[in-house]
């Protein structure tokens, strides 16, 4: 398997169905009480529809899916309404500061935007040294110098520090890395010349 780069993002998608998918252990004892545990990280996952595409739009997507083949290789892909905040501030810089361990769900980070609310519960991010999407579950705001803590779910699935990262943290069009869910891809080429299509995938952990 290998990454493959960005899925095509032209000419845009019509729908896009988001999925959260956590794996929850469920045992009952004899006396009526349910033991819950997960030992899994959750997974997104989506339907993202295109509109009618001419020949020469449907062309290209094709072309991607076949280098995905089936959902043996890895791509990005950029989910419209869900990638990006909803707090207005799209082009901050925010870094991690300190060190979040795997497992946590909170990362201290430091921000160009003071005194502000630079993510809303919902948003999504990726950290810089990650593959893995992360929702963020309480608004973030800045103090007078930048600082703040993100809450976050589902816990790391890998270390994050300052000195790993590198870069900023992703809260715009914050990329999904995803394969295919199926190995069969159908396109619909229609009596009027244009092709319908849709795509399934599921985030690769």
């Amino acid at each position: 398997m290998a990454f493959i780069g960005d899925f095509p993002q032209t000419p845009g998608f019509t729908t896009a169905n988001f999925r959260q998918n956590t794996a929850t252990k469920k045992t009952e004892s004899a006396s009526g009480r349910i033991i819950r545990a997960t030992n899994a990280t959750t997974v997104w996952s989506g339907t993202l529809q295109f509109p009618p595409m001419s020949l020469a739009e449907s062309r290209p997507v094709q072309a991607f899916a076949s280098r995905c083949q089936g959902s043996l290789n890895e791509f990005d892909i950029i989910i419209p309404n869900v990638s990006t905040t909803q707090s207005g501030y799209t082009s901050q810089l925010t870094y991690p500061t300190g060190t979040a361990t795997a497992g946590s769900t909170s990362c201290t980070v430091t921000s160009d935007q003071t005194s502000v609310t630079i993510l809303k519960a919902g948003d999504v991010i990726r950290f810089p040294n990650h593959t893995k999407v992360y929702m963020v579950t309480e608004d973030v705001t800045t103090d007078g110098s930048g600082d703040a803590t993100i809450n976050f779910q589902p816990g790391l699935i890998t270390a994050v520090d300052e000195d790993s990262a590198g870069a900023t943290i992703q809260v715009s069009n914050v990329e999904f890395r995803m394969i295919l869910a199926n190995d069969i891809q159908e396109f619909g080429y229609r009596t009027d010349g244009l092709v319908e299509y849709e795509i399934d995938i599921q985030e690769a952990v």
